[in-house]
């Protein structure tokens, strides 16, 4: 006599078609976030290479911070406060790369630098002199 308590033949095919697809989703995510962390060393540098276009202005550097975002961690950022200074000091710097900016209001600019694919974002603390830039590699 055949005990078998779960047969696979006997589920109906759109059970059978939603498992696949689920573990296939999973998997697919799996990849998606080990290629981010593989990736992530070599994007962290870039971002640091990008920093040192700001030499003029490094020595007003308050805060440095790294950290990932976005869909299974794909987006390293690497986050720069700077004391002392306006946005347009900041924004002025940059100006020597090809960046497209766009202004979101007088206290916030996100700009997109095409040569190195990196996404900026400029803002200005409500109440204090500092300006944080977010710089973003995204995968």
């Amino acid at each position: 006599m055949n005990k078998s308590y779960f047969k696979l033949s006997s589920l109906p095919f759109a059970v059978k078609f939603y498992v696949g697809f689920a573990l296939f989703v999973f998997l697919l995510m799996g990849l998606t976030f080990l290629h981010a962390y593989i990736n992530r060393p070599e994007q962290m540098k870039s971002l640091q290479l990008y920093e040192q276009k700001l030499e003029s202005i490094s020595s007003k550097k308050v805060n440095e911070k790294y950290y990932t975002s976005g869909r299974n961690a794909q987006n390293n950022n690497l986050e720069i406060t700077y004391d002392s200074l306006t946005i347009g000091d900041v924004k002025g710097e940059l100006s020597k790369q090809n960046i497209g900016w766009n202004e979101i209001n007088k206290n916030r600019i996100v700009g997109h630098d095409y040569d190195t694919n990196i996404y900026l974002e400029l803002f200005k603390e409500r109440g204090s002199d500092k300006v944080t830039l977010i710089l973003q590699k995204r995968n």
